[in-house]
């Protein structure tokens, strides 16, 4: 009898455990996101607003935080930041959240948005994990045309419905295997996000292209394949959460320079995105240069990923 209480609480243990750690992947929110209390501030405060819009890569509680680091870098008495990031969105759910951004009266808003787009065309059992976690209807068939289509829509209505300057960030690599077919999608994808920056007369930040030439500078083997990515994730939650490990051990653990479970990022990734737009928003200032202009970064925010 003792045993099988003894068993019966690990085992409760053991599901209680996987389903804070799921609620943690699949419905924690952050605490500056965009919600009407929150917005209420940046209505009562002279500073400018920054909303950081995107997936997990902005949420930043299964991958190393780039907001949390702008807000270290940029005077808190001149910005005010919300972080717009959720896990494992693509276009089509941050479409539905745009008033939740457009409520914020934003000077500024950063798009980093449309790595999910391209993981959802890689298979089936991708697919199937979008639209178990609802971020697809039924009826949603992701591909390269509805993802421009999406983006297209959000950069419009956020120029119609608020006075906010737009950056539009390219994809950071889908595994550090350059030559993957995730990142041939990833190309492709980053390229439509320039083309939609020019032809809207938005600003560009090339992350993908930094990225890019920094693993093309520190060639090596690859651990692991583009279809472990998921179970990665899981053991690194369960990593980071559970054993106090941080996303860079487990990165370095895994062999990988930028992301430690092939999507998510380090401290190193996040700073690369951090850097560029701190540049963006201090370039917005009167006095200062234009976008792409300015091309050494500060060097603070260069020693954060600077080293290998």
């Amino acid at each position: 009898m003792t045993g099988l209480l003894l068993g019966i609480i690990l085992v409760s243990m053991l599901a209680g455990t996987y389903l804070w750690l799921r609620l943690k992947v699949t419905t924690h929110q952050p605490v500056n996101y965009p919600t009407p209390v929150n917005v209420l501030r940046s209505q009562m405060e002279g500073r400018s607003v920054v909303v950081l819009a995107g997936d997990s890569l902005t949420h930043g509680n299964v991958s190393a935080n780039y907001p949390d680091l702008l807000e270290k870098w940029l005077p808190q008495s001149d910005y005010l930041f919300y972080n717009a990031g959720r896990n494992a969105d693509l276009t089509y759910t941050l479409l539905r959240r745009l008033d939740d951004i457009i409520a914020c009266r934003p000077h500024f808003v950063v798009l980093l948005i449309g790595t999910n787009d391209v993981q959802a065309t890689m298979g089936p059992s991708t697919l199937k994990h979008y639209r178990n976690l609802r971020r697809i209807e039924p009826d949603d068939q992701p591909s390269f045309d509805s993802f421009v289509a999406n983006y297209r829509q959000i950069i419009r209505r956020l120029k119609a419905e608020t006075g906010a300057r737009l950056a539009l960030l390219s994809l950071p690599p889908i595994t550090e295997d350059l030559s993957h077919e995730a990142n041939r999608r990833a190309d492709r994808y980053s390229e439509a996000i320039r083309q939609l920056a020019e032809t809207e007369g938005l600003d560009y930040l090339p992350i993908r292209e930094t990225m890019k030439a920094y693993l093309d500078a520190h060639p090596k083997s690859y651990r692991y394949r583009h279809d472990q990515t998921y179970w990665l994730l899981n053991l690194a939650v369960a990593r980071h959460y559970l054993l106090g490990h941080s996303w860079d051990k487990i990165c370095m653990d895994n062999g990988n320079d930028l992301t430690f479970d092939n999507l998510h990022l380090n401290t190193r990734g996040a700073a690369i995105i951090a850097t560029q737009v701190e540049h963006w928003i201090q370039q917005a200032l009167p006095g200062s240069v234009a976008i792409g202009e300015q091309t050494k970064p500060t060097s603070y925010s260069q020693r954060m990923y600077a080293g290998r």
